[in-house]
């Protein structure tokens, strides 16, 4: 809280860290723009943060973000990471990879394995926060995460490297090339990652001998690019990702013999030209997500003695849009989109009662198009707006439509007020279309959002507070019922949500080489159907904190201890023990050396005081555990 009291005002001394607080960033309105002239809550996850968090993997790092919680981060490696944003429910906010959403179609939410991305293959990540349907589609109802990936670095050849190990034997490595030759550039990067882990569930006695969750991850990316002339280039990428492990019956209950292997693979090709007054891009996409769960429950003595699980789903992408600069303070952004989403599923288990199997062919398929404009006002008089709207048509449910007035106003240069008022949409994933509990009379999830801020800036901005309220209201939530009378389930469209909160965040420049961030949250909300309110935000807490210092403290050496209070939140609808699960705090500490130009040393110490906490009741978190290694660069 003193950070929030005196950073407004204490002068910065550190020029780098005015051009940390104005980013250049491309989600807030999909153009090239300094973070200032946007009036949305966007924050940069930057190239030096994450060289900074080098032990760490990308859920982990995006957990310390304002309005982030991220279920499963710090349980064992493979754990499929459930992602809330200002408390939302997981699969409402949309993840893009270079601004390709990349939502897997064969799970239930549509949403995306943040597993499968190594951190040795990001440039940076961009959080937008906020209903962001009109430019970004489904699912960006609390906001969108763009990971935007490595790309060229300089001319020659070039190649970095980073070898750690740490606890549960966890073995990392990225090797990484890149360069620019005349008019051709790449970068090229491969990362791998082996952990004999941990039990992911939690031996509540101590004396049931559960064995370690394996976790293998190998990673592959190719990103490149030509440049015919000053006007049109094209860029390739591709993604590969395989990790394969173990894991447990459940919470507290072991099971030696429950396997799962998940592979992805993006692949985009794009188009642009670009001149003084405009840009414009044509780009195909293709994702192909799988998943394979075998479960041989000899040793639990379940009610299957075996199971396994395949899902399968394919995405394609093609996109045309644009920006265009009508004169020097307005620019028009328009784009048009065909989404095409399929799932091929299959599942059989078998008991004593014989072979139980159910199945989604190839048959469960969706096309969406949708068509944008956004035009974007900056600079008249203090004043930025962006104002547009999005028609979208789905194959199944039909039309709809959203919108986006977003003004802010700055009234001096170190002081602005900025409005957000926007609506999202979810449409109905294929498995609530297609499965045995299928609807097609579904339509999507719709919300509208309010947003109100302030940020205030030191003299020469090298310090700054934010301070943001919203709310947000969902109608015609797709839930999952089931009929009292003839007990026959499907899922329809019933309830509502209502949610709401604020976010503090200040930077603050100490010194010429140190900082202090600092960022609160908080988050309440509730579901109602026919006038009867419900507190439903299980596993989310209402409160978190997040504190990172960094200094400097004689050359070459950094120091950067973290600290993350997590509030009490409700239990999970199905989870075991009390209702209310308690609050928890981690103190984490980096240390970092610069032993030569092109080498750097680090140790990574988590959970230092060695806290016993629970994001979810059953499964067993991180304590003490580090990592320590070299990063090297050539």
């Amino acid at each position: 809280m003193a950070a929030i009291i005196i950073s407004s005002q204490l002068n910065a001394q550190d020029s780098s860290s005015v051009k940390q607080l104005d980013e250049v960033i491309v989600t807030a309105n999909r153009l090239v723009q300094k973070q200032s002239s946007t009036g949305k809550m966007i924050t940069v996850i930057n190239q030096e943060t994450l060289l900074r968090n080098a032990g760490k993997t990308l859920t982990e790092i995006i957990n310390y973000q304002a309005g982030v919680f991220i279920n499963g981060a710090n349980n064992n490696a493979g754990t499929n990471p459930d992602l809330y944003l200002r408390g939302a429910g997981s699969g409402n906010t949309l993840v893009l990879m270079d601004g390709i959403p990349v939502g897997d179609p064969s799970q239930i939410n549509n949403g995306f394995d943040l597993n499968t991305i190594a951190l040795g293959q990001i440039e940076r990540v961009e959080i937008l926060k906020g209903a962001q349907s009109t430019l970004w589609g489904s699912d960006a109802v609390a906001g969108v995460i763009n990971i935007i990936t490595k790309k060229e670095n300089k001319s020659g050849i070039n190649s970095t490297a980073l070898l750690s190990y740490g606890s549960y034997q966890t073995l990392r490595g990225n090797v990484g090339l890149n360069g620019r030759i005349k008019k051709f550039s790449y970068n090229l990067d491969y990362d791998f990652t082996h952990s004999n882990g941990f039990s992911t569930a939690y031996d509540s006695t101590g004396k049931g001998n559960f064995d370690n969750d394996e976790f293998k991850q190998n990673n592959f990316q190719a990103n490149l690019r030509y440049q015919f002339n000053n006007n049109w280039s094209v860029r390739a990428l591709s993604t590969i990702s395989k990790y394969k492990g173990a894991t447990d019956a459940g919470a507290f209950q072991d099971d030696k013999d429950f396997t799962y292997e998940n592979k992805s693979n993006v692949n985009n090709i794009e188009l642009t030209y670009a001149s003084n007054n405009m840009q414009v891009h044509l780009s195909q996409s293709f994702l192909n997500a799988s998943r394979v769960f075998t479960d041989d429950s000899a040793f639990v003595g379940g009610f299957a003695k075996y199971s396994k699980g395949n899902y399968n789903g394919n995405t394609a992408v093609t996109e045309l849009f644009g920006n265009f600069k009508l004169n020097k303070k307005l620019v028009l952004v328009s784009g048009l989109q065909r989404l095409f989403q399929q799932t091929d599923q299959h599942y059989l288990s078998i008991s004593s009662f014989g072979p139980y199997e159910t199945a989604l062919g190839d048959s469960a398929k969706v096309t969406n198009y949708a068509m944008y404009h956004s035009l974007l006002l900056t600079g008249v008089g203090g004043f930025d707006v962006e104002a547009g709207f999005r028609y979208n048509h789905h194959s199944i449910y039909g039309a709809n439509a959203t919108y986006t007035f977003n003004p802010s106003y700055h009234i001096n240069d170190l002081l602005k007020i900025f409005v957000n008022i926007s609506s999202a949409f979810k449409v109905p994933s294929l498995y609530q279309l297609y499965s045995e509990y299928g609807n097609k009379n579904l339509t999507p999830e719709k919300s509208a959002n309010y947003e109100f801020g302030i940020q205030v800036f030191t003299k020469n901005k090298g310090s700054n507070f934010r301070v943001a309220a919203f709310k947000r209201d969902i109608r015609d939530l797709i839930v999952f019922y089931t009929n009292p009378n003839t007990w026959e389930s499907k899922y329809i469209n019933r309830d509502q949500q209502h949610d709401y909160g604020f976010e503090l965040e200040s930077t603050i420049a100490l010194s010429k080489k140190s900082s202090w961030i600092n960022n609160l949250t908080y988050v309440d909300g509730e579901g109602e159907n026919e006038g009867v309110k419900t507190k439903n935000l299980y596993r989310r807490p209402n409160f978190t904190y997040n504190s990172v210092f960094t200094a400097e403290i004689s050359k070459g050496f950094t120091v950067m201890p973290s600290f993350r209070l997590v509030g009490t939140r409700l239990k999970g609808l199905y989870d075991a023990g009390p209702d209310k699960m308690p609050s928890y705090y981690t103190i984490d500490l980096y240390l970092g050396y610069q032993l030569s130009k092109n080498c750097r040393a680090f140790i990574d110490l988590r959970n230092i005081t060695n806290q016993q906490y629970f994001d979810i009741i059953g499964y067993t978190s991180k304590r003490f555990n580090m990592m320590a290694g070299l990063n090297l660069a050539f």
